[in-house]
């Protein structure tokens, strides 16, 4: 049976590579998304309304923007008991400082595009993710026989450096790094950009974290396990965890 080919943008610099291959006639997909988590940093939209959206739209492309709390009606807890923070924060429950794992990218993105394509449809699927070839490591096994994974970058060999001159050969602008304003895995160097140059998503992240204490005030954005507004981000003073590795955030 023949597979439709879904396009999971991740609305990163990846995903901008995948959009100029698609635009310059060499892969195309049956259908292409991103999901609005409700929470994306503002550049990221700035940058698809802007750049993406319209040379999709002039290769009869149409990337669908799909609104998570119309397919997932659970937001930060989740889990059999739905007292699981699905966010990877920082803990300091149980006397030291943890990470808690990450959730929030399958039950906000991978699980809402699931849900998405079932509602068009589809019957056997492609998924293909803006992974490129120095993150091979985060590429996910076959689960089932209906959904299958794709990487459009790693068949074409392609590196991040790779895929920022792509877009710049394109006449584009570089392409925003794509994350929730509010997420645990900035490095310093990001927090201090979303501080510096994006008041409206700090604040909002700020107020976000002041939300989540009301319910677990063990629960931190930054390592220090203090709030945000408090927390030092010089960069020598680096995260103590490594990244999230799921593939679906920052492609």
């Amino acid at each position: 049976m023949i597979r439709t080919q879904l396009w999971a943008s991740g609305g990163g610099v990846q995903s901008a590579a995948i959009a100029a291959l698609i635009a310059m006639g060499e892969i195309k997909p049956d259908l292409a998304a991103i999901v609005d988590t409700g929470r994306e940093q503002s550049t990221t939209w700035s940058y698809m309304d802007a750049i993406i959206v319209p040379a999709l739209s002039a290769v009869g492309v149409t990337l669908h923007r799909i609104y998570k709390n119309q397919f997932e009606g659970r937001d930060l807890y989740g889990g059999a008991d739905n007292n699981t923070l699905l966010l990877p924060a920082f803990s300091t429950r149980g006397g030291e400082v943890g990470k808690l794992s990450n959730w929030c990218s399958s039950y906000w993105k991978r699980e809402v595009i699931k849900r998405w394509a079932n509602r068009n449809g589809v019957d056997l699927v492609d998924t293909w993710l803006g992974i490129s070839v120095d993150e091979i490591g985060r590429m996910q096994k076959h689960r089932g026989q209906k959904w299958h994974t794709r990487y459009p970058l790693i068949e074409r060999g392609m590196n991040r450096g790779d895929c920022i001159t792509l877009v710049r050969r394109m006449g584009w602008p570089d392409p925003p790094r794509s994350s929730c304003y509010m997420c645990p895995n900035h490095t310093a160097q990001e927090w201090r950009d979303i501080r510096d140059n994006k008041p409206a998503d700090w604040h909002a992240a700020i107020e976000f974290e002041r939300d989540l204490h009301r319910r677990d005030p063990h629960a931190f954005l930054h390592h220090d396990c203090v709030p945000l507004d408090q927390a030092d981000l010089d960069e020598r003073n680096g995260v103590l965890f490594a990244h999230c590795d799921s593939g679906m955030c920052f492609v």
